[in-house]
């Protein structure tokens, strides 16, 4: 006997999203950066796709990523207390995503956080980058 606790079931909206997002990259002609123009069209598919399945996880990123823009230490303060600090950051269902859509960009590399950040300020965690 199985036990069906066992099994999660997809739900149709993520398979219709990958559906999208799969033929979207083949039509665009398999883009390997998000900094392409063709990549750049996947990309807005694909934070419109978080915001729209997973609406409470968006609002709830967006709220903590001012909430660290707010209560950011000085550079003078980081340097100081050795912290560092986040340049940009990533929603995880995007991150993952990106990673299957373009495996050879490294979204983490300091100059691609750079160029991801004035593409697209959502991503930006220090007020000054």
């Amino acid at each position: 006997m199985v036990a069906l606790d066992d099994y999660y079931v997809v739900p149709k909206e993520i398979v219709v999203v990958s559906k999208i997002l799969s033929d979207m990259w083949d039509k665009l002609g398999r883009p390997n950066t998000p900094l392409s123009p063709q990549g750049e069209k996947l990309m807005n598919i694909l934070i419109a796709s978080w915001e729209d399945l997973l609406p409470e996880e968006a609002v709830d990123w967006k709220e903590k990523r001012t909430q660290y823009q707010v209560f950011e230490k000085t550079i003078h303060q980081q340097v100081k207390g050795r912290t560092g600090r986040s340049l940009a950051s990533y929603p995880m269902y995007i991150y993952k995503i990106m990673k299957h859509l373009f495996p050879e960009f490294d979204a983490t590399k300091r100059q691609n956080c750079f160029k991801m950040i004035k593409k697209w300020p959502i991503f930006r965690m220090a007020n000054k980058a």
